[in-house]
């Protein structure tokens, strides 16, 4: 049987060995996280906006709810899996953007900014989850909170847009 000082000698050895072959590990394999592959912004915010996410917005927006019309009530929802399918992509494309407006230089500060889009993209995938249930209700509810957040948004970035709320 070792004695305890020999069994703590042993155990630093041990400890001091596996330190060593861990830190020449990295070392070895470059030793530093892999940086960032550089982004290119191709097109300005206001592009990605018009372009991507009222397009996808709209396509979402239009896929919940009901129009009253004097020849009756026109239910909005997809009726085939091919516009469940669409709504879902359009869903996941108007989420995903979050991601492109967080990134210089699209992204306006790091406060509201990011917030906002965190808070857009949270209801993007309420939305999807939504889609994936074929939950109208809940995309027209989750639609109602997801277009707050943008004219909010806007209110705050677009001081001419008050205007249009007036």
């Amino acid at each position: 049987m070792m004695a305890p000082s020999a069994l703590l000698e042993k155990s630093r050895m041990r400890y001091l060995l596996l330190t060593l072959t861990l830190s020449s590990t990295a070392t070895a394999c470059g030793g530093s996280a892999p940086q960032a592959p550089p982004f290119k912004a191709v097109v300005e915010t206001k592009s990605i906006m018009d372009n991507v996410m009222e397009r996808q917005a709209d396509i979402v927006w239009g896929a919940a709810g009901q129009i009253i019309t004097a020849d009756g009530v026109q239910d909005l929802r997809p009726k085939t899996e091919e516009e469940w399918a669409n709504v879902k992509a359009a869903a996941i494309n108007l989420t995903e953007t979050g991601n492109l407006l967080m990134v210089a230089p699209r992204a306006q500060d790091d406060d509201r900014w990011m917030k906002n889009v965190q808070l857009m993209m949270a209801q993007g995938e309420k939305m999807i989850a939504a889609v994936d249930r074929k939950d109208s209700q809940a995309m027209f509810d989750v639609g109602s909170d997801l277009y707050d957040t943008c004219t909010n948004c806007h209110m705050h970035y677009m001081p001419d847009i008050k205007e249009l709320y007036k």
